[in-house]
């Protein structure tokens, strides 16, 4: 059994159902002998959170109990009130806490904190209640194929970008596969001879993620590549295809997502270089200052539950 897949499992829903009761929580699981498979804390969520959340996770794992279903064995004159005393004080009994099995058998315990105990314990309920077929399954994005006339003259240029070459295959005169990764990117592209029925240079739009976008624009000119200025979109959100919005330079203040340079490869493939320097997460505290007004204020509006139009 994959215990860690099978935490991260447990981990997602409660995120999920904290998200929907706009409770933000910290989540944690625990396998029996006390180890910790996996800890998280939502943005939002106090900063004594993971430590409530790891002493229930370890709680239910250990003593195979609810800790909703414990707190009132554990009172005195109990037969399990010495139990609070143990293992260093890490036992808990605020309810949040529940017993994790697979085909009937005990192997870790979950435990969530961030709300009041009662939202704790609904959130939890409700997560471990939901059914397999509406959980989520991961689907990673690995692979952008694009489309090139020259694969000869495309594998040079990747190259000059200093992206590391996976793979060259070639079957015959007919067929040919070619595999680049950028530095520090899950996704890779792929292209060569036949692997591809578009149009050599359709790709449009293709973003490649930095955190210092002047700095990579001027590793991109000493190696040749011909990049644009900088530049951002007065919109505050995403830059506009027509241009209209379009300023040249950076965005004036850097914030988060907000700053842009484009560049092509031979076949006229578009690349666009967007600068990140802090994750949303789907919430945004107050004081917050790392992205644009307007899009704190899209992200917030969402989060209250509103959608994304404002």
């Amino acid at each position: 059994m994959d215990l860690l897949a099978f935490a991260k499992d447990i981990a997602d829903r409660v995120e999920a159902q904290s998200a929907r009761t706009k409770v933000p929580v910290a989540v944690s699981v625990i396998d029996i002998h006390g180890n910790v498979l996996l800890q998280h804390r939502m943005s939002g969520a106090p900063l004594f959170s993971i430590e409530i959340s790891e002493r229930k996770a370890y709680t239910s794992a250990l003593v195979g109990l609810r800790t909703a279903d414990l707190s009132p064995l554990v009172q005195p004159g109990q037969d399990l009130f010495p139990l609070m005393g143990l293992s260093g004080g890490r036992y808990c009994s605020m309810g949040g806490g529940a017993p994790l099995t697979r085909e009937g058998q005990l192997v870790a315990g979950v435990g969530v904190s961030g709300g009041t105990v009662e939202q704790d314990v609904a959130i939890l309920e409700a997560a471990l209640r939901e059914p397999a077929a509406t959980r989520k399954t991961d689907m990673k994005l690995e692979v952008v194929v694009i489309p090139v006339a020259d694969a000869d003259r495309a594998k040079r240029f990747y190259d000059d970008l200093g992206w590391r070459l996976d793979i060259d295959y070639s079957a015959g005169d007919n067929y040919r596969a070619i595999q680049f990764t950028p530095p520090g990117s899950g996704c890779s592209i792929m292209f060569g001879k036949n692997v591809s029925t578009a149009a050599p240079g359709s790709v449009k739009g293709l973003h490649l993620i930095v955190s210092d976008i002047q700095a990579t624009r001027e590793d991109l000119l000493r190696r040749g590549i011909a990049v644009s200025e900088l530049f951002h979109d007065t919109g505050g959100i995403f830059h506009h295809a027509e241009g209209e919005s379009l300023v040249t330079g950076p965005n004036p203040q850097r914030k988060s997502y907000a700053s842009f340079a484009s560049f092509s490869d031979p076949d006229g493939n578009g690349w666009v270089l967007q600068e990140i320097t802090a994750r949303l997460t789907g919430h945004i505290e107050d004081g917050d200052t790392s992205f644009t007004p307007e899009l704190t204020s899209v992200v917030r509006h969402a989060a209250a539950g509103n959608g994304a139009m404002l």
